[in-house]
């Protein structure tokens, strides 16, 4: 991937973060992401909808869960956006795998 999509991919998810008046605070790790387990770590609690999603747009991952973690495998080395939805709340993040 190139500096400049990466650019345009940080842009879009800060965009979002700054434009979104209900955004959803979380963390994932590990990130970059070894093994199958992603731990997402938010003081909310409840059910979640999770979407991963390549740079093309494609979802790769789609799941809704109380746990706060999710095992997506056979993610192709990459740059991810995860986008975590729970209570009329939203947000994105950045997920690389190496």
């Amino acid at each position: 991937m190139s500096c400049l999509g990466l650019a345009a991919q940080q842009e879009a998810v800060e965009s979002f973060n700054k434009n979104s008046e209900e955004k959803l605070a979380f963390q994932l790790y590990p990130n970059p992401m070894t093994g199958n387990t992603l731990n997402i770590v938010s003081d909310h609690t409840g059910l979640m909808s999770v979407l991963v999603v390549n740079i093309l747009g494609e979802v790769v991952y789609e799941t809704t869960t109380y746990e706060h973690f999710i095992t997506p495998n056979n993610l192709k080395a990459g740059i991810y956006i995860v986008k975590i939805m729970r209570g009329g709340r939203q947000g994105l993040g950045r997920l690389v795998v190496p």
